[in-house]
């Protein structure tokens, strides 16, 4: 029997939606006028600041070598490596991306491969087995990713729009690794700050690194505007928001299924674009928008288990007493 499934991981997925929907307004007002790698920086900031103080709080007892909660050299490690991957490369592409494609090419391209991403790298690393709803929901996202990207090539759009779907194919799917390593570091216990207070710390090191030295190199390289750079600093607490939804979601829904649902920010944006901005929607971008509804509700369509076969991710079991993974 089919039903549809919409638990507290797809919800917390869904607050991950309206946060990055949050993150493209501002950053669609302010990109024009700040450096990416500045911009990337300053956004970063609030979800550093926010992760650490909590993390501190409660004694980072699960970063310190010598507590028995202490979760390992390697998923810190991990951790940090998806820092670099989603908050360093993936921003510099998404950036690239705009600049050569435009916000439909870049935000269609980015989610198509974040769920393309998260349906590989469930199966292949994270040994989740995909139901055939979810491939199938995930084709239709992709589907209406598609349309939303093609209507804006009637526009004034650069004749390396294609460099730019590739950008922001490749920015999509370093952030699905980012997804996906959170989920393998929280499979024994949840680690929800925790994941979120090392992987900032990945990207805002070489973020840091990167402008210090343009700036250093080149003086007056890094441009911003104070309205630029108030605005893009508010959506980085968009984005912490947006982060603590998708390592809430991860701990009870499938990857494949948190990419899919948070691909839902790209009809929210479509929806913001023409009430705050007063843009009209195409043909196509309507008709993609549909496309990426439709396929998000089929994705979670599951059916139902009989005795001993779950249909949903099973929860995160408690930890061990001597837990101590490396």
């Amino acid at each position: 029997m089919t039903s549809f499934q919409f638990g507290i991981g797809e919800r917390w997925a869904l607050v991950a939606a309206i946060g990055y929907t949050i993150v493209n307004v501002m950053l669609r007002a302010a990109a024009p006028s700040i450096d990416s790698a500045l911009g990337s920086l300053i956004r970063l900031i609030p979800v550093l600041v926010v992760a650490w103080v909590i993390v501190l709080r409660e004694g980072a007892r699960e970063l310190r070598p010598g507590r028995p909660e202490f979760i390992g050299a390697r998923p810190i490690a991990l951790l940090l490596l998806g820092g670099v991957a989603s908050f360093v490369l993936g921003n510099i592409l998404y950036f690239g991306a705009l600049r050569e494609g435009g916000l439909g090419i870049t935000v269609g391209g980015v989610h198509g491969g974040v769920v393309t991403g998260g349906l590989w790298m469930s199966a292949l690393f994270l040994r989740e087995r995909l139901r055939v709803a979810q491939l199938g929901g995930a084709g239709i996202v992709i589907a209406g990713l598609g349309a939303i990207g093609w209507a804006q090539t009637g526009g004034s759009i650069g004749e390396l729009w294609w460099l730019g779907l590739l950008f922001a194919l490749g920015a999509g799917t370093t952030y699905a690794a980012a997804n996906a390593i959170s989920r393998s570091v929280q499979r024994r216990r949840p680690l929800v700050f925790i994941t979120l207070a090392a992987s900032s710390l990945g990207g805002m090191v070489p973020l840091a690194v990167i402008v210090a030295v343009r700036e250093l190199s080149a003086p007056g390289s890094v441009v911003a505007d104070p309205g630029s750079a108030g605005a893009v600093f508010l959506a980085g607490f968009a984005n912490a928001v947006a982060l603590a939804g998708l390592a809430m979601a991860v701990r009870t829904a499938p990857v494949a299924s948190v990419n899919t649902i948070s691909s839902g920010n790209v009809v929210l944006s479509f929806v913001a674009s023409v009430v705050i901005f007063n843009e009209s929607g195409s043909a196509p971008m309507i008709a993609g928008m549909i496309l990426v509804t439709v396929g998000i509700l089929v994705a979670q369509l599951r059916r139902s288990a009989g005795p001993g076969s779950p249909s949903r991710a099973a929860p995160l079991p408690p930890p061990a007493p001597d837990a101590t993974p490396t």
